[in-house]
């Protein structure tokens, strides 16, 4: 089959070390380029009559196995597999496994030479790559299919059984809270990057580990596991000799030792890994956290959760397994001091639907035309979701699309935001959606739209800037969404539009009156309701928006964006502290109070100060005089901008 030559073009543009080619040379290869659709019926057919070739992974999930059935790496979109028998000239020995069916591009032996021989960086590109092993790739990807850091193996699976969803025990509730530190088994076990492989393995023998890390002065610079061993030395056949840094995991995900062990289990769903180097504040190895360690606390619940969403084989069973998400999140929030916690989860669970609904259109009318990123704004992208946040998301499309290509988008648009709708998240009110043509845009219409918004900043354009400036990739092109992000950085940087914004929060009434009572938000007969949400969260969400703008930040998330603000000139430590902390405050509050209220027809997010006990009132009105004080520092730094 001959793929469309315009669309593999674009297609090479952007998989490296094409990218690297001269347009001539680029041409020339998409015009040698043979596409093969593969299912579990033809793909050792095809994979043995054209062998030995370079494989590129246009859409669906492989799993590269060596002969014994063991995993070498799961194969995704741009992921290139079949160039070590290229270079060596050994015969092709490994299997393939269909995952999900799919179109793999193959480029011919002679091609691969050609190419090697008109340009070095292609071919030190391959070097690197089947020498050091290093897998740079696996970072890159999307979560299409379960991604694998470059060490990790595949995670256990779950099934979706009554049985598994048995209420969350109060022990298993509590031991989520513990600090990562307290659960690490025994002191870092590391060696330098320049220690050989045949050193790495006896100490690994003589500690009883399955991973080392590797330490350089004092700091990580990667690890090593026994599964690296075997896939990477002992398969290809490695001289032993040969130091780690040639076949060690660089940069891998971490997480730090005051951090809890929900935090710990969303990295290693999230990356899909075995193991997990803790650091301290100071960036020093403190120890790896296993799954096995988590598995002795009882850690289970969550991941199955996630598991069951991303193993359900279509849409009506994703919905299925979407109506278990409330019943179980009202008895995880009930047993978690930590809401914000609780938000991230609800985040991750909404960002696997939308990766499986994103999945499930693909298979029924074929791959994106385009480069694409579906984005999450607001809560999601903040990932401070609750169970009672709507949609609010939109697509970031590559410019020059054609009607047909704009039509798969379209479609796309709708059918994501309804499956979500199924699945339990309502659809937004105001219509911030990817199903809204004017939510779904290329980057330069994007652009145009923050352009007109900083520029002429009208009451709705500021509204609107509330929850675009929030945004994150939940799928897509991350070269595309970094780009976007950092051009609608710098627009949100403009002086005059940032004064808008500020004088804009100023006339949010905080619910503190005169002798510092509370003055109630809400009208008729629940006036005495206080709003936490619009007059508080929302508040500090704002004014930490502000200063994140002023600073050029991309990063969404409140608390995040407090970390990477404490050394700025605008904002002191005291009050940086203050946000932070009432912002914590008020998260759980809401979500005690959602959670009292769930399943009556009472305000999800309006309170009544009467019914708080006497601390907690206490504590509130100080959450309100900090917004307060917060709000008159906006308006002296930023108001006379506007």
């Amino acid at each position: 089959m001959q793929p469309d030559f315009a669309e593999l073009n674009r297609f090479l543009l952007d998989c490296p070390p094409f990218d690297q080619l001269n347009s001539e040379q680029r041409q020339w290869a998409a015009g040698q380029i043979k596409a093969a659709y593969l299912n579990e019926h033809n793909v050792d057919e095809l994979f043995a009559a054209h062998s030995p070739a370079l494989y590129i992974v246009r859409s669906g999930g492989f799993d590269l196995l060596a002969p014994d059935g063991s995993l070498i790496e799961r194969l995704e979109s741009h992921d290139l597999f079949g160039f070590p028998s290229l270079l060596t000239g050994r015969d092709v020995v490994n299997k393939l496994k269909v995952i999900e069916d799919g179109i793999v591009y193959i480029l011919s032996a002679a091609t691969f030479d050609q190419l090697r021989q008109h340009s070095r960086a292609f071919e030190h590109y391959f070097i690197r790559a089947h020498e050091q092993r290093l897998l740079s790739q696996q970072g890159q990807r999307s979560a299409h299919f379960a991604p694998q850091n470059a060490h990790s193996s595949p995670a256990t699976p779950y099934f979706s059984t009554t049985e598994g969803r048995a209420a969350l025990s109060d022990a298993t509730a509590d031991s989520l809270q513990c600090l990562v530190r307290e659960v690490v088994a025994r002191e870092p076990v590391g060696l330098p990057s320049t220690a050989t492989i045949q050193e790495a393995a006896q100490r690994m023998r003589d500690e009883k580990i399955s991973s080392v890390l590797v330490v350089d002065q004092g700091k990580l610079v990667g690890i090593l596991t026994d599964r690296d061993l075997r896939n990477r030395v002992v398969a290809q056949g490695l001289d032993y000799n040969i130091h780690v840094n040639a076949v060690m995991t660089q940069a891998p995900a971490t997480v730090r030792g005051g951090q809890t062990l929900l935090d710990a289990l969303t990295v290693m769903t999230q990356e899909n890994i075995h193991h997990i180097p803790v650091l301290d504040e100071n960036e020093q190895p403190l120890g790896m956290l296993t799954t096995t360690d988590l598995m002795r606390q009882q850690k289970s619940e969550p991941v199955m959760l996630i598991s069951a969403l991303n193993k359900a084989p279509n849409r009506a069973a994703l919905v299925q397994e979407a109506q278990h998400i409330p019943e179980y999140m009202h008895r995880f929030g009930l047993r978690l001091n930590d809401a914000a916690a609780v938000g991230r989860l609800l985040a991750s669970l909404t960002d696997t639907m939308t990766r499986k609904l994103i999945d499930f259109y693909e298979r029924e009318h074929g791959v994106a035309p385009a480069a694409y990123v579906w984005l999450a704004f607001g809560s999601q992208g903040r990932e401070d979701q609750t169970l009672s946040s709507d949609q609010d998301n939109g697509l970031l499309l590559a410019n020059e699309l054609n009607e047909q290509q704009l039509a798969w988008f379209a479609g796309l648009g709708d059918y994501v935001c309804e499956g979500l709708a199924e699945c339990g998240v309502p659809k937004c009110p105001g219509n911030i959606m990817a199903s809204n043509p004017d939510c779904r845009r290329t980057k330069a219409g994007w652009l145009e739209r923050f352009t007109s918004w900083t520029e002429s900043p009208t009451p709705k354009a500021l509204m609107y800037c509330q929850i675009f400036f929030d945004s994150r990739n939940v799928r897509g092109n991350k070269r595309l969404y970094q780009a976007y992000r950092e051009d609608v950085a710098k627009l949100g940087k403009s002086e005059f539009f940032l004064g808008n914004l500020a004088r804009l929060q100023a006339n949010v009434q905080v619910p503190l009156g005169l002798f510092n009572r509370f003055r109630g938000t809400e009208s008729g007969k629940d006036s005495d309701l206080i709003d936490i949400k619009r007059h508080g969260l929302a508040l500090i969400n704002d004014i930490v928006r502000l200063y994140s703008l002023h600073a050029g930040l991309t990063e969404p998330r409140t608390l995040t964006r407090l970390q990477l603000l404490q050394e700025s000139k605008l904002l002191n430590r005291k009050d940086n502290q203050a946000l932070a902390e009432a912002w914590q405050f008020l998260t759980q509050l809401r979500l005690q109070h959602q959670l009292a209220v769930w399943g009556t027809p009472q305000p999800k997010n309006a309170l009544d100060p009467d019914d708080l006990s006497t601390l907690t009132r206490r504590q509130l009105k100080s959450a309100f005089r900090i917004l307060k004080d917060c709000q008159q520092g906006v308006s002296l730094k930023f108001g006379r901008s506007g």
